[in-house]
């Protein structure tokens, strides 16, 4: 994502807003102000407007990134979120079957690893289809 001063940064789990975004919505059951929903908001923000497109990957592509959307809906109740983020993972199965999978290595290098390979790109999905049998790997649930 572009900062306005022609810096680029990361908008990904593990560098930048959704992993904020995440850390602050598995934190909600101990802080939860106005503080901390108006970070969750930003970062959902910060998340639609250029978290999507780059691979499919848990650690920095759609699959991880979706997560936040997904968790930020539940958490505050936000059904039109909810419904947004369900687009967004139709368009990344789409992406799947036109393009492949887009692997979170340097030229989509394919690898079978868990957050940048293949094995997280299943996990992602499987989680899509079944929250409820599959936990976040990216909040740590149990």
């Amino acid at each position: 994502m572009d900062g306005g001063d022609g810096r680029r940064f990361l908008v990904a789990w593990c560098h930048g807003a959704p992993g904020i975004g995440l850390a602050r919505v598995a934190g909600l059951p101990w802080l939860d102000d106005a503080a901390v929903r108006h970070e969750i908001d930003l970062a959902v923000r910060a998340t639609l407007a250029g978290g999507f497109g780059e691979n499919h990957c848990l650690c920095h592509g759609d699959l991880g990134n979706v997560e936040l959307l997904f968790a930020a809906a539940r958490a505050t109740g936000n059904t039109e979120l909810e419904g947004r983020a369900w687009r967004i993972a139709g368009g990344i199965v789409d992406s799947i079957r036109r393009d492949g999978w887009l692997f979170g290595l340097p030229g989509s290098i394919e690898t079978p690893g868990l957050m940048a390979g293949l094995a997280g790109v299943g996990f992602g999905l499987a989680r899509l289809a079944r929250p409820d049998l599959f936990p976040s790997l990216l909040t740590l649930d149990p």
